[in-house]
């Protein structure tokens, strides 16, 4: 789950515009109110201020009343850190933590104060004066495309700005009222709709405290960040709001959904975000959910009520170690608990996938991965290493095998994805590799492979003979733009 505290900008459709006598400035407002959302307005303009009244009552003020609840959950951020920080055994991490959660409720506090408070403007006034000023909420306009562009300004969100936020609604001259109809989708745009919201501030704040802050960021240990972050926050959760531990439970652990998906659930190759193709139609996020959602499960069960600081004690002995890998976590899970956590983890595995790394499967798989290749069958030979991949995810020479053959039936994007895993498993450390044959996209491949880890005359090396034979080959020309653009960088800090 993702909430971010950051600007939001919205396009607003183009309409014929009128210019009118009289501006709102000019004219003392009336307001509307019902439920906790007010609407101001010139008194010319009653009849839109009760259609947009009972347009935002109905269809707005639910996912305000949301936010409402986000203020007043993150009322102490400071105390919630300390608790964060006290559960991860890392006192560290408090003081980033309270930042980013103070963020996340000035946020709310924003888009409460703008979305509870509508305010009714003649397009003219805003045209004339190049767009309106309401507080966090910007509006600029835009002349060339007859558009309005509404952003959420958080830099400068002081308690006067907050003070002054309304959401501004324009009305022509003719009294029809600037995309209506889509007023409702825009305000949602900034402000979302899920209950699941209420918890994603505490979340967020935990999975920044585990991966950016503790450096636990291998790529193939999501099972663990995902399951700790989701534990931290339904206890967290929980503490501060008994009455929001059903929605947390609800939002973290395995419903009829998930449990649908459980034979299929596979945490040992499961990667971390920044090293999965979402543009993938074998993307499935039904899958996704069901795997973060097991992650909790897996790391609930094993800390139960937390016994003896049981995972402060887990995390004081892999945390700032970002080559922190399955096995170096089971080690610490079984150093402080006396289990052996892998074979737990092991029944989150698909059973056909658990046969196979018993039997060394992914070893003739990438045998006949190669055998294909060198018949030039490239997608039986991808379906081969990918499956080899669900049983040993930190092979890198499979999957630098992959990312060729993947190039050389056009999956461009899962294969720079590859190679980026890749780069990532290596890190600084020594390594060899061979693909199947010699190829340009091979050759192109270990050159940004080479690039990733820094090794820019390597990379060099590799690319410069894709250019001989393939001058206009588009990804070995931005490759080797990229090495004269670090190259230059280099030289510009030396001087």
């Amino acid at each position: 789950m993702i909430y971010r505290a950051v600007g939001i900008l919205v396009a607003i459709l183009s309409a014929l515009i009128v210019i009118g006598p009289t501006t709102a400035a000019e004219e003392e407002l009336k307001q509307l109110s019902a439920n906790g959302i007010t609407v101001h307005y010139p008194a010319t303009m009653e009849a839109q201020a009760k259609r947009i009244l009972e347009m935002a009552v109905k269809q707005i003020q639910p996912s305000v009343e949301i936010h409402r609840q986000i203020v007043t959950l993150l009322a102490d951020p400071g105390a919630i850190a300390t608790d964060i920080a006290d559960l991860l055994g890392s006192e560290e991490v408090q003081d980033k933590t309270r930042i980013r959660l103070a963020a996340f409720k000035l946020k709310s506090e924003a888009l409460v104060a703008c979305f509870s408070n509508i305010r009714l403007i003649p397009t003219a006034d805003a045209v004339a004066k190049g767009g309106v000023d309401a507080g966090v909420m910007q509006v600029r306009y835009v002349k060339d495309t007859n558009e309005f562009k509404i952003g959420l300004d958080l830099e400068n969100a002081d308690a006067d700005a907050i003070k002054r936020g309304c959401f501004p609604v324009f009305v022509n001259a003719d009294g029809s009222i600037r995309v209506e109809n889509k007023i409702p989708e825009m305000a949602l745009d900034f402000l979302g709709s899920s209950q699941t919201m209420l918890v994603a501030p505490i979340h967020e704040a935990v999975i920044h405290a585990i991966t950016q802050q503790l450096n636990l960021y291998h790529p193939f240990t999501r099972w663990f960040t995902e399951g700790v972050s989701g534990w931290v926050t339904r206890r967290v959760v929980g503490r501060l709001d008994p009455k929001l531990a059903t929605l947390a439970d609800q939002t973290f652990l395995p419903g009829p959904a998930a449990k649908k998906l459980r034979d299929k659930i596979n945490l040992l190759a499961w990667p971390q975000s920044a090293f999965q193709n979402f543009k993938d139609p074998a993307f499935d996020p039904a899958m996704e959910a069901a795997h973060s959602r097991y992650s909790v499960e897996v790391i609930s069960n094993m800390l139960g009520g937390n016994r003896g600081k049981m995972l402060a004690r887990i995390i004081s002995e892999i945390k700032y170690n970002a080559n922190a890998d399955t096995d170096a976590i089971c080690e610490a899970i079984k150093k402080v608990t006396g289990t052996d956590f892998k074979k737990t983890l092991m029944t989150y595995v698909p059973q056909d996938i658990r046969d196979g790394i018993n039997t060394g499967e992914a070893k003739k798989l990438i045998a006949q991965a190669e055998k294909l290749a060198q018949e030039k069958k490239w997608k039986d030979a991808a379906a081969k290493l990918r499956r080899a991949l669900q049983m040993t995810p930190e092979d890198v020479n499979a999957r630098l095998n992959l990312a060729w053959i993947e190039r050389e039936f056009g999956e461009r994007i899962d294969s720079e994805i590859q190679v980026f895993t890749a780069a990532r498993l290596l890190g600084q450390e020594k390594y060899s590799f061979s693909l199947f044959a010699p190829s340009l996209e091979g050759n192109y491949v270990v050159g940004r492979l080479a690039i990733l880890l820094g090794n820019l005359e390597y990379a060099r090396k590799f690319l410069e003979p894709v250019l001989e034979a393939k001058p206009d080959h588009a990804d070995a020309r931005r490759a080797m733009a990229e090495i004269k653009a670090i190259e230059n960088a280099a030289k510009g800090r030396k001087g």
